[in-house]
């Protein structure tokens, strides 16, 4: 099964490679752009996946800037939310210089029917 792809950027939203839509099972792999992509991001997965626990991606560690778990079994099928923290972009600060927040969401849907 192919993983779906969320690509975290400095600016602008998620990227979702090839859409939002998973099933139970399919690995969901969390990944920092490699040339627009801020140098952490702190990545609170959505309730639909194995692990929940928050993940904080980093470019500067020895460990490649990448999260994958898969969908639980017995994820409902419905729209599950997660959000995303990143490094205010420096040429436009924030409040305080605190991170921002991206919202995104994974669409669980039915399995295809077996043939």
């Amino acid at each position: 099964m192919t993983a779906v792809t969320v690509t975290i950027k400095k600016s602008g939203d998620l990227v979702y490679e090839p859409n939002n839509k998973v099933r139970r099972g399919q690995p969901v792999r969390f990944v920092l752009d490699p040339f627009n992509g801020p140098l952490w991001a702190k990545v609170n997965p959505p309730a639909c996946l194995v692990a929940t626990n928050p993940v904080t991606l980093d470019r500067t560690s020895a460990v490649p800037p990448i999260y994958e778990d898969p969908v639980s079994e017995s994820a409902e099928f419905m729209t599950y939310a997660f959000t995303v923290e990143v490094p205010p972009v420096p040429e436009k600060p924030h409040l305080g210089g605190e991170a921002e927040t991206k919202n995104g969401n994974l669409d669980v849907t039915t399995d295809p029917p077996k043939l």
